[in-house]
């Protein structure tokens, strides 16, 4: 887990078969499982945010994307950049899904973005201050001890 990234609490990371690897300021919501059952490692990028409840499997995904409530990538699908699986969407079980890619409505269609949110990195930002200033007054921190 790199530098940045905020873990909300009830959120479980499990690495059954294969290391998961977690980039620099990503945001992990409540009750989201990342999950790797693969031998091959899960691999996040950065600047992702993942919502209350999401399920993720995968072998990668990629920078900036939004993986909404509830929802689903499931086998080894791999995410490109800036895309935004809705609230309840769900991936085939080995898809690619390229850059740019919006996943929506209750059959998981899906169509390109023209380009990224302009307003989007600047959001995610100012996120991830307010939650580093939330979290640890309602939390108990745990410090891990290096080694």
């Amino acid at each position: 887990i790199n530098v940045g990234t905020v873990i909300h609490p009830q959120c479980r990371i499990i690495a059954e078969n294969g290391p998961i690897y977690i980039g620099k300021n990503n945001i992990i919501e409540e009750n989201v499982i990342i999950f790797n059952t693969n031998a091959t490692p899960l691999v996040i990028g950065d600047e992702n945010v993942f919502e209350v409840g999401c399920y993720v499997e995968g072998s990668r995904i990629g920078n900036n994307n939004i993986v909404e409530a509830r929802s689903r990538i499931k086998g080894s699908s791999a995410i490109g950049n800036h895309c935004v699986i809705g609230a309840a969407c769900t991936t085939e079980s080995n898809e690619t899904i390229p850059d740019l890619t919006v996943i929506y409505g209750s059959q998981s269609k899906r169509r390109t973005q023209n380009e990224p949110l302009p307003t989007q990195a600047t959001l995610h930002a100012r996120h991830l201050d307010y939650l580093r200033e939330v979290l640890p007054k309602y939390n108990h921190l745990k410090k891990l001890e290096a080694n």
